[in-house]
């Protein structure tokens, strides 16, 4: 059930609740052991969310929207740090270490619909490794590869529309997909409280002209949000103002405590439907 329905919808959306909260729940049962998920909205299908595995690299969460697209825009999803001893499917898991990103979001029926009716979604799971800041970036780079391949396609994904794959990362996914970024390969991205990348000059360099928004705030105790200050003002000498989007909260949006504060931007940027409508429109 979307939590952003018209007022239109309204009469119908209070028949279905109770139809709406039991796919939510046995979704969320799914998610935890494993087993396929399928989106519904009052009772229809939007979609269904597996796990595929490419052999050289990474297992990963997959989600296919029912569409008519052909070749559907492609959300690359990338995980902060936390457990991943339990297997691809721990990406659903709305209560786990990594609830509130896009798979758990899409395994809950809680996604805006504007990502769920357009958007195909894969998120590579960093297993055994504490998140994807020490793997190689060729490393995700071949898993993409393998997405949008022959062999991608026999293992499940949908075709790809080449020219509209975008990349969305939380905490160290957000640093590892600013410098994915710079491949090339990627027609835009969104990034969650990114840490430190390098030479920011020459990253910034490397990503001029591409459309990028970037979500950090201020009391983030893990990651300082001076490392998104300056990455943003780089990207806005090169780029400009208006290809490069900042939300700066001044505190968290989501009411995390403790050391955890601060650092749940990756949740709130992934609830948006602005920021699908925004990759839509690019």
């Amino acid at each position: 059930m979307w939590a952003n329905e018209s007022d239109a919808e309204a009469e119908q959306i209070n028949d279905n609740n109770n139809s709406n909260n039991n796919d939510n729940n046995s979704n969320k049962a799914r998610a935890k052991t494993g087993r396929g998920v399928e989106l519904r909205s009052s009772g229809r299908l939007v979609g269904t969310l597996s796990e595929v595995q490419d052999p050289g690299t990474y297992a990963a969460l997959l989600y296919k929207p029912v569409s008519a697209v052909k070749k559907l825009p492609l959300l690359f999803v990338l995980h902060g740090a936390g457990s991943t001893d339990l297997g691809a499917w721990e990406l659903a898991d709305p209560d786990g270490c990594h609830g509130g990103l896009p798979p758990s979001l899409l395994a809950s029926g809680l996604v805006p619909p504007e990502l769920a009716e357009n958007f195909a979604v894969v998120a590579p799971y960093a297993a055994g490794k504490a998140s994807f800041i020490r793997e190689p970036r060729q490393r995700l780079l071949q898993f993409l590869d393998w997405v949008r391949s022959p062999a991608g396609q026999l293992a499940g994904c949908p075709e790809i529309d080449p020219r509209r794959i975008f990349v969305l990362g939380y905490s160290d996914g957000a640093t590892v997909g600013v410098q994915l970024a710079t491949s090339g390969q990627f027609a835009a991205g969104i990034f969650a409280a990114v840490g430190g990348v390098g030479d920011v000059a020459s990253v910034a360099a490397k990503l001029k002209g591409m459309p990028i928004w970037i979500f950090h705030s201020a009391d983030d105790g893990i990651l300082p949000v001076r490392n998104s200050d300056m990455l943003v003002e780089a990207l806005r000498k090169v780029s400009g103002p208006d290809l490069v989007r900042y939300t700066r909260y001044d505190e968290d949006q989501e009411g995390f405590t403790g050391f955890l504060k601060g650092h749940s931007v990756g949740i709130t940027a992934s609830k948006k439907p602005e920021i699908y409508k925004w990759l839509l429109s690019l």
